[in-house]
This record gives structure tokens, C-alpha cells and sequence, in this order.
């Protein structure tokens, strides 16, 4: 009795061992991937009408620039007018973070300057950034974290824990 007691369990212990379970693998949940779906398109159209609001400002200022016959170097002494006159593109990414994108020009500028330019861009982001989503107090203080490319190439990007002071690229 002992025998037969001892080979059963030895059966069902070896039975239990090499049986195939079978997991239904369709573990996506559809209802985030459309949220996420429609929160990709918010972002999309956020960076749109960001990027045409700074082409718009960047053709008034050309205008301006062209209608007072003034030479180029308006643009560095009046950086409050025409600031946007060295950025391509704004790219704003889900993690709160900056992609700008800025003329070769901008490299000729001192990093006083530079920096300037920078937080202008922030801040029109910031206050784009209001209309897709709230943005507290804290933030419009902090401002964003920012990362500058110039021709494809990495040019800066903001410091870790202060996004209002930036590294250069030597």
C-alpha cells in the first residue's frame, strides 16, 4: 500500500512538473492606449501652434528688420524684439522637458545672451503650456528643463536642478 502510495505521488508529482500551462497573453488594456494615443496628439498639436507662434514673431521681426533698412547686428543689441529670430524649433516633450533648436547664428552670441534667448523661449512655452495644461505658480519660477541642438548637434542644455541656468557645450 505504501508502494503504490509513493508512486502516485512520484506520477502526479512528475505529471505536475512537466504539464504546459497555457497564459492568454493579451494582457493590453485598450483604454490607455487610446489615452495615450490622445494625449501624443495634444502634445503634437501643442508643439504645432508653438512652433507657428514662434514663425509668426520670426516674420514681424524680419519684417521690422527689413522695412528699417538696419543691419543684422539689430538683432544682438535688441534681443527683446527679435530673439526669435534665432530659434527654429520647439519641441515640448510628455516629461516636461524643452527641445530647442536655434540658428548657427546663435553660437556667435555670448552665453549671457544665449541664455537670455533661452529663457524668453521658456517662458513662451510656459505660457503656451497654459492653455494644453495648468501650470502652477512653481513652475512659471522654475521654468522648464530645456536642451539646445544647433545644426543637429548637441549646444547646451539646462542645469539639473536650476532651469534657469545653463551648460555650454566647450
Amino acid at each position: 500500500m505504501k508502494r503504490k502510495a509513493l508512486l502516485l505521488i512520484s506520477l502526479a508529482t512528475i505529471a505536475f512538473n512537466n504539464s504546459i500551462i497555457i497564459v492568454n497573453a493579451d494582457t493590453t488594456n485598450h483604454s490607455d492606449e487610446k489615452r495615450a494615443e490622445k494625449f501624443f496628439k495634444k502634445i503634437k498639436n501643442f508643439n504645432q501652434k508653438i512652433n507657428q507662434d514662434i514663425l509668426d514673431k520670426t516674420v514681424a521681426a524680419n519684417r521690422t528688420l527689413k522695412n528699417k533698412y538696419q543691419s543684422t547686428n539689430e538683432e544682438t543689441l535688441n534681443l527683446n524684439r527679435y530673439w526669435t529670430t534665432f530659434i527654429k524649433k520647439i519641441n515640448y516633450l510628455k516629461n516636461d522637458q524643452l527641445e530647442i533648436y536655434v540658428t548657427a547664428d546663435f553660437k556667435k552670441l555670448s552665453q549671457s545672451k544665449r541664455s537670455q534667448i533661452i529663457e524668453f523661449t521658456q517662458q513662451l512655452a510656459l505660457s503656451q503650456l497654459d492653455t494644453f495644461k495648468a501650470v502652477s505658480d512653481l513652475a512659471y519660477g522654475e521654468s522648464l528643463a530645456v536642451t539646445i541642438f544647433c545644426d543637429g548637434n548637441y549646444l547646451g542644455r539646462s542645469l539639473f536642478m536650476n532651469n534657469k541656468e545653463f551648460r555650454w557645450k566647450s
